[in-house]
């Protein structure tokens, strides 16, 4: 007993523990870099595109991120609709190339993060033009094209010119754009200032020659020129959407030996960024220096966070956390205490993450699991600036519980604030939940989930078996919140009561549909379908079932199978339903008999046997080169309906051939799975082979080497004089090369395919000539 109640309240301790550690309000950021397709895009299919980012999304707030940085512009590109600059290379392929079907990536990301309560900043690279000068063909709508006289050179490297006007006014007007026509919540630049490598020398002379502004000192005028563009970011912003929030994260080391002990590349003289001049002047509203190194030694993170926290003039300071680099860290637990160094640490409010799949998603070390199940356990408001509004929006009205259609799920809905003194409604909601009344605002442990509906599918785990308490609050776009809305009582539902088929039915087909009545006020059913009464050799285990009904296959014939049914809601989960049983009527899966699995020097006319089978009506057999039974391969694919008939027989075969063989029965009620696949060699006869050398057949070969870039060999053969064409297809069937195209006599022949202007992907090409079509699958990897 004793040990018990020490358990429990060592349990307590630790909740209370982690509850005075965890801020209710906390920038919880991630990196999604586009530039190489780092994290994001993976192909060039919008609509995978769209499920891979959505997708990103969803798994990044599962550990309890709140706000992306999107790479919108990489290097004087677009991943958006630009008036100013081409279709990123790294969206499509093709630089100045749109989407097709078309859609605008930076709309659906702002659609996206919003609908999951998440803000989205719109990260720029400001002067990048082109970061691997002659790598893929650049648009004639590119700045380099347009305007060569604004561009410094530097080899493998170009880069707008800082000390041009009409640099700064370009730039400024492409931000603009952005803020302007995008519900985006901050615009955020990185530190691609003057370049890191190869230095600056004297690219920029002639430049400064002409526009000094009287400024002596050339590394002072350099300086000069990136503090006017982000005074002119940010006053731009302030007169258009004051809301939106200008941040920048710059190198994490400012000069060398500041503070005391740090050594490092030297941002204020090599790369011409003083971050400290953007925070004297008030021209961001956040930093995010790039502190990507452990505690201790040269770049020491326990003197890099405080010195720069020291610098605010009321700015928010997020850190930028390498977690990349936490795989090559000795110690495991150098992020966890950098997190605990940020919230002991005044002006710092959170932090952001380099990178999303890199650091973040792959889990290295466990980080992410340690983000989900500790550190970020509880959901966190992002902070708010005073300086940009402090007035609290009016809270939602008329918070209820109810289906969203007759007999549908049941949902939590609101109605949608009234203005408030600023002309502000909601941006996003915070939806808190608890056992009790009064419910506890200030514990975050309180918080269910933060969202940018008024239509929320709360579902709970557990079976709580009682009722818990909900309650809403509005955010406007600073994240000021607002007072509560009514609290309503959500009860755990009852089992739900089975339907059809009824409990013991026999005959059952090899596609049953099971179904149960609808219970009061539910999200949703799970439902297990098993072959035993304990249910411990599961067929179906699913969950989130919004519908009354299930269909279930790949089912075993002659089976008895159990199925049960819980419902869910926003309360808990009810318990499982009294179980029912049914009995498949459909046949077994057939026992092959002969050739023997593995069987060689098999005749070329040949019989395949199997054993009778209870209860078939006929059965099916499939006969192939490939033990993948695709159509290319398929050599018989027949149906027997005479269930006492359990042979085939198989005839001209090719000589020292392997095939593959399988069997599955059927009757009124549905077919069994296919039976084991057995493969046979057929004999060796030297005089055939010699005949099959020497003959033609129509043969598409697979091309080499493959992957290749950007040149490959694509073997093919014809047994007759024709019209021969090979074309090459993309993933989305769009003809992309025409190889051959005329009529050729009988024999074998090699065609080139040169891919140099294709992105890397997987293509389709296509052998078509008389009555023979073959296809293959080539991959072009850059």
């Amino acid at each position: 007993m004793k040990r018990f109640l020490m358990i429990v309240l060592l349990g307590l301790f630790s909740a209370a523990q982690l509850y005075s550690q965890t801020p209710k309000r906390e920038m919880r950021a991630a990196w999604i870099a586009t530039v190489t397709n780092l994290d994001w895009p993976y192909t060039g299919v919008p609509s995978q595109q769209q499920a891979d980012l959505a997708a990103m999304l969803d798994d990044l707030k599962e550990i309890g991120i709140n706000a992306v940085v999107f790479q919108i512009r990489p290097e004087c590109d677009a991943f958006y609709d630009s008036p100013y600059e081409p279709w990123s290379y790294w969206l499509t392929g093709t630089q100045g190339k749109a989407p097709d079907p078309y859609y605008d990536p930076l709309e659906f990301a702002v659609r996206e993060a919003h609908r999951r309560g998440m803000e989205i900043h719109a990260w720029f690279n400001p002067y990048r033009a082109e970061r691997s000068v002659g790598s893929y063909t650049l648009s004639p709508k590119h700045v380099i094209k347009q305007h060569p006289d604004w561009i410094l050179d530097f080899g493998s490297l170009k880069m707008l010119d800082p000390g041009l006007p009409m640099v700064r006014e370009f730039v400024t007007a492409v931000v603009l754009d952005v803020v302007n026509r995008y519900d985006v919540d901050g615009a955020h630049f990185d530190d691609y200032f003057y370049p890191y490598t190869p230095t600056i020398t004297t690219e920029d002379a002639s430049t400064f020659a002409n526009y000094s502004r009287g400024i002596s000192n050339i590394g002072d005028w350099r300086r000069d020129n990136v503090n006017l563009l982000v005074q002119m970011i940010y006053d731009s912003i302030q007169v258009v959407k004051p809301w939106v929030k200008f941040g920048i994260s710059p190198f994490g080391i400012w000069k060398n030996g500041v503070p005391s002990g740090i050594i490092g590349l030297d941002a204020y003289s090599q790369i011409f960024c003083d971050a400290t001049a953007w925070l004297n002047a008030g021209t961001v509203d956040y930093l995010t220096p790039q502190l990507y190194w452990p505690f201790g030694g040269g770049q020491d993170y326990a003197k890099l966070l405080p010195w720069w926290a020291s610098q605010l003039h009321g700015q928010h300071l997020y850190p930028g956390q390498g977690a990349y680099r936490i795989s090559t860290w000795s110690d495991p637990s150098e992020m966890p205490n950098m997190i605990k160094l940020n919230r002991q640490t005044e002006g710092v409010y959170g932090s952001v993450y380099f990178r999303t799949n890199m650091g973040l998603l792959d889990n290295p070390r466990g980080f992410a699991d340690t983000l989900k199940n500790n550190y970020y356990h509880f959901k966190a408001l992002i902070p708010q600036m005073d300086w940009k509004d402090g007035i609290d929006p009016n809270a939602p009205d008329n918070l209820r519980y109810e289906p969203i259609t007759g007999g549908g799920p049941a949902v939590l809905r609101w109605d949608l604030p009234a203005q408030a003194a600023d002309g502000d409604t909601a941006s996003r909601y915070v939806i808190y939940r608890s056992d009790g009344l009064p419910i506890d605002t200030a514990d975050p442990a309180n918080i269910f989930d933060i969202t940018g509906q008024r239509i929320y599918n709360a579902q709970a785990g557990g079976n709580t078996g009682g009722s818990v308490d909900f309650l809403v609050t509005a955010l406007d776009r600073n994240h000021n919140e607002s007072t509560v809305s009514n609290t309503i009582s959500v009860t755990a539902p009852e089992a739900p009561l089975l339907a059809t088929p009824a409990d013991g039915a026999l005959d059952q087909s090899d596609t049953v549909t099971v179904s149960w009545h609808h219970s009061s006020l539910y999200t949703a059913y799970r439902l297990q379908v098993a072959s035993d009464p304990q249910f411990s050799n599961l067929l179906v285990d699913a969950s989130g079932i919004s519908d009354s009904f299930y269909v279930v296959t790949d089912m075993a014939g002659q089976q008895a199978y159990y199925w049960r049914a819980k419902t869910s809601n926003a309360a808990g989960s009810s318990s499982f339903s009294q179980a029912f049983s049914f009995t498949t009527g459909f046949p077994v899966v057939p026992v092959l008999a002969g050739p023997p699995g593995g069987a060689t020097n098999i005749p070329l006319d040949t019989m395949l046997t199997w054993h009778m089978t209870d209860q078939a009506d006929g059965y099916q057999i499939q006969f192939a080169r490939s033990a993948l039974f695709n159509d290319l391969y398929i050599v018989i694919d027949t149906v027997l309906y005479d269930a006492q008939d359990t042979t085939l027989m198989v005839n001209h075969l090719n000589p020292n051939t392997r095939y593959y063989w399988h069997v599955r029965a059927f009757n009124v009620l549905g077919s069994s799975d296919w039976s084991e696949t057995w493969a046979l060699r057929t004999l060796n006869v030297s005089a055939l082979e010699d005949l099959v050398s020497t003959s033609l057949n129509y043969e598409l070969g697979q091309n080499y080497p493959n992957p290749f870039n950007p040149v490959s060999m694509i073997p093919y053969s014809i047994s007759k004089p024709g019209l021969v064409s090979i074309r090459v297809y993309d993933i989305l069937g769009r003809e992309v090369a025409t190889l051959v195209n005329r009529y050729l006599p009988a024999g074998r022949y090699e065609v080139q395919f040169d891919a140099s202007r294709l992105p890397s992907g997987v293509y389709i090409y296509q052998l078509l000539t008389g009555q023979f079509r073959a296809n293959k699958k080539l991959m072009v990897l850059k």
